[in-house]
């Protein structure tokens, strides 16, 4: 993924992660293990991951896993095909692709309304 692509920062409410009954199902050492979940989805800008993925960000051992397996998944949407969707995140990477489009275009709006069209370049990649 090209790394302008990427999000380099995402919303964080404080309020809904702890309002959150699946949050709040877990024991403090779960949740900070979700965190670093969620610090990974955004990094990779997805909210999509398998269920293996999601352990090893959370840092389980196999072994491990199955006693925390259920508490995690609450905060997940588990697929048919076995993927995990964490919904919020999915939501935010939206919201943040949508801010970044909606810049873009008015930045163009703006250059081309001052400088005439000569100043709307387009990118190679379109």
């Amino acid at each position: 993924m090209p790394a302008r692509d990427r999000l380099s920062w995402f919303r964080w409410s404080p309020q809904d992660y702890l309002a959150d009954s699946a949050v709040r199902a877990m024991t403090f050492e779960e949740r900070g293990r979700y965190v670093e979940v969620l610090m990974t989805l955004y990094l990779k800008n997805t909210a999509v991951a398998s269920e293996d993925e999601i352990r090893v960000w959370a840092g389980y051992t196999e072994s491990d896993w199955p006693e925390h397996r259920a508490t995690i998944a609450r905060a997940f949407k588990v697929r048919r095909d076995a993927t995990w969707v964490q919904r919020r995140v999915e939501i935010e990477i939206r919201a943040a692709r949508n801010r970044v489009r909606k810049a873009s275009e008015n930045g163009r709006a703006g250059a081309s309304a001052r400088w005439g069209s000569m100043a709307v370049l387009q990118r190679p990649d379109g």
